[in-house]
């Protein structure tokens, strides 16, 4: 087709983007919002893998298409990263309530999504572009961090959104409890057995609390026990859970015999720090290699 074998310019990446966020539109219309409850795990594992499938086939045929080599260049980064910060603009000025519409929920917004996946595509072939040049000359090494650190970042904090888990344990004193609900009411096996042994606080003489902790023992899939005590700033990581010390009996008070903690999982944030680690790596570098150019002039 020769609309993609022509060679594409900036002005058409901004004719793109308006067209992927009509399309984004007709799709949420269509279908609704993205439910990224469908790609939990493995799903996000499968689509993990079509991306850098399709990542490597338009980087190996860059040179037959120039709809292909243009993704891959500063012709499409700039509308790519110009929409995407139009619509996190949008999200940062709406009150993100999905109750008030397409806008009150801009991460399950059609638009938004699309504009995402295409950044995202865009930095992943920068990426790739730069990469057989890091046998040449060590000055493409921080490019190569930020945008590998940036793709890494983005595919990550999406998709592995679905496989997070923020959910709340109730326990009484003197109890184990093993579930813990999510805020749709969906209760869910931690694999931890949680022992209550103490809920204790501590008020103000205004009688506002100023310190409440629980004092729990953990059992992990394994047998391993350990025991803690949970506060507010001081969570306990356990499992692959972090235990949070979230609420109590509110009408008994100090009195209170019981404790709701929260657990959160996040398997994909370590891969994510990861990325952010590198955009850092890659940052730094770029400051030493621009001080060494001014240096030797």
């Amino acid at each position: 087709m020769t609309l993609f074998k022509k060679p594409w310019k900036l002005a058409d990446g901004f004719l793109f983007g308006g067209a992927l966020i009509l399309a984004g539109f007709i799709v949420q219309i269509a279908a609704g919002p993205v439910d990224w409850g469908l790609v939990s795990s493995p799903v996000n594992l499968i689509l993990l893998s079509a991306l850098l499938a399709v990542l490597a086939v338009a980087f190996v045929n860059r040179g037959k298409s120039g709809f292909l080599a243009w993704l891959g260049s500063s012709s499409a980064a700039v509308p790519a990263i110009s929409c995407t910060l139009l619509l996190t603009i949008v999200m940062g000025l709406t009150a993100q309530i999905p109750e008030r519409g397409w806008l009150g929920s801009m991460t399950t917004f059609w638009p938004f999504v699309l504009c995402y996946v295409w950044l995202t595509v865009v930095v992943g072939l920068v990426a790739l572009n730069h990469m057989p040049l890091l046998g040449k000359t060590w000055r493409v090494v921080p490019s190569v961090l930020l945008h590998l650190g940036f793709f890494v970042t983005l595919v990550c904090a999406a998709l592995g959104s679905a496989d997070k888990k923020d959910l709340e344990m109730t326990i009484h004193e003197g109890e184990t409890e093993t579930l813990a609900v999510a805020d749709d009411g969906t209760s869910y096996d931690t694999g931890l057995s949680v022992r209550l042994n103490d809920f204790t606080m501590e008020t103000y003489p205004s009688g506002m609390p100023k310190r409440f902790a629980s004092d729990v023992l953990v059992r992990d899939k394994s047998g391993k026990e350990t025991a803690a005590v949970i506060e507010v700033n001081k969570p306990l990581e356990v499992g692959g859970w972090k235990m949070y010390q979230y609420g109590y009996d509110e009408e008994a008070g100090t009195e209170s015999t019981v404790s709701v903690l929260e657990l959160v999982k996040d398997p994909w944030l370590p891969f994510v720090y990861a990325g952010i680690f590198m955009m850092l790596a890659g940052a730094f570098c770029l400051l030493v290699t621009g001080f060494k150019r001014e240096v030797w002039k």
